[in-house]
């Protein structure tokens, strides 16, 4: 069964995400897989003791972007406390708009 419109999308923006993710402490800057020619951003938040939290990437052209839970957050990558005030995340994040995830069942 071949993937949708949408999957294929998620899938290009998971991608992505992996690239940035696996190169850390190198920063990789992957295009936007939308295509509009903008910067990828990727915040963190987590726990500091355990580095497990969750990643929102998004762009900065079109403010695209998707919400991973349950990430490992690298060693010394910058991330937002679980606490973080909705004040302290505006800062970081700006407003966006999530790419739903559709499961993909190939």
């Amino acid at each position: 069964m071949a993937m949708t419109e949408s999957q294929q999308r998620w899938e290009a923006w998971f991608d992505a995400f992996t690239r940035i993710r696996d190169a850390w402490p190198e920063r990789v800057e992957p295009p936007c897989p939308d295509g509009d020619g903008g910067r990828l951003h990727i915040t963190y938040t987590g726990s500091p003791e355990s580095r497990i939290g969750f990643a929102t990437l998004w762009c900065d052209a079109a403010h695209d972007g998707i919400f991973l839970s349950r990430v490992g957050i690298p060693e010394d990558a910058e991330m937002l406390s679980f606490d973080a005030t909705p004040e302290e995340r505006a800062a970081v994040i700006p407003e966006i708009r999530l790419i739903p995830p559709d499961p993909y069942d190939g």
